[in-house]
């Protein structure tokens, strides 16, 4: 039962770092959360990811367009989540990323984000049918830039770039040598003022939310596993100065990942995952991407 309930945790980290992916060209949101789905009692991860942007717009009516010449994203980030008590547990989100295309490179920092959680359902008795459940409070700082605050064709958006704050649940169940989660996450991102493409203008955006659904299979120290995870985002509005007005469009595509994860030690583990947005759904607004990431997780326990 330890073996599998370490294993869930290198699961659900990997959960968020395919989050963490999101589509590489994106209007409103907030990042992903870290929490402690297992019994530890601090967790501090650092990964690595590179994802190539292999459909460059999906447009308003859903039509794919890919050009000859992509953007490759590296995204470098460190997060971590330690307990406060028995049940309540902070977190924190650091990342930085890397866009290159045509030669150009542009490095910056991304959304920084902070998370509050609390076991609101605990499994103290691992009771065989109710899951463990945390809720989480985030607040995503706007640390990056948006791609409508971009001077260089979106090569210096490093971000959503608002200020947002999301809710949200996550659900894990171990089940012999099987486990499973639910995610479910939705934000408020608020409006600021900003040099744009039509000028100085208003960015509104809106609200937005994430369901996740993953399952994988324990052997021995290794684990294999799959996520998908669906996201929308409300139109992005700019108001110019002068009156000129754009009203964007809802966003929405689908993450899929596989993921293998190896627990070299009872501190220590690692997760190898790869990432396709072109597997599901029905994307609009937004560009998709394929890659892979690896992560590094050092753990203490309770």
């Amino acid at each position: 039962m330890k073996l599998r309930l370490i294993l869930l945790a290198s699961f659900a980290a990997s959960l968020y770092s395919v989050n963490a992916w999101a589509a590489a060209c994106c209007g409103g949101g907030s990042a992903s959360p870290s929490t402690i789905s297992n019994d530890d009692f601090a967790q501090l991860s650092a990964s690595f990811s590179y994802t190539n942007v292999v459909v460059d717009n999906v447009d308003s009516d859903g039509y794919w367009r890919r050009f000859d010449n992509h953007q490759t994203i590296k995204t470098y980030k460190l997060q971590g989540a330690s307990l406060i008590s028995d049940r309540w547990q902070v977190g924190f989100v650091l990342p930085v990323l890397t866009r290159d295309r045509l030669g150009d490179s542009h490095t910056a920092l991304g959304d920084i984000a902070g998370t509050v959680g609390y076991e609101i359902l605990p499994d103290w008795d691992y009771h065989p049918f109710r899951p463990k459940g945390i809720v989480f409070l985030q607040v995503t700082l706007p640390s990056g830039i948006s791609r409508y605050e971009s001077s260089i064709g979106a090569l210096d958006s490093t971000g959503n770039g608002f200020l947002a704050i999301g809710v949200g649940t996550l659900l894990t169940k171990t089940f012999n040598d099987f486990d499973g989660l639910i995610l479910l996450e939705a934000h408020r991102s608020f409006s600021k003022d900003a040099s744009t493409s039509i000028g100085e203008a208003r960015i509104e955006p809106g609200f937005g939310g994430n369901f996740g659904v993953g399952a994988g299979y324990n052997l021995g120290d290794f684990r294999l596993g799959g996520v998908i995870t669906w996201t929308v985002e409300d139109p992005v509005k700019l108001v110019g100065t002068d009156g000129t007005r754009f009203d964007g469009a809802v966003e929405r595509y689908a993450t899929g990942s596989i993921t293998l994860s190896y627990m070299e030690s009872e501190h220590y583990s690692g997760t190898l995952s790869y990432t396709d947005q072109t597997w599901f759904g029905n994307p609009t607004n937004t560009s998709l991407g394929r890659g892979i990431a690896i992560q590094i997780q050092r753990r203490w326990a309770r």
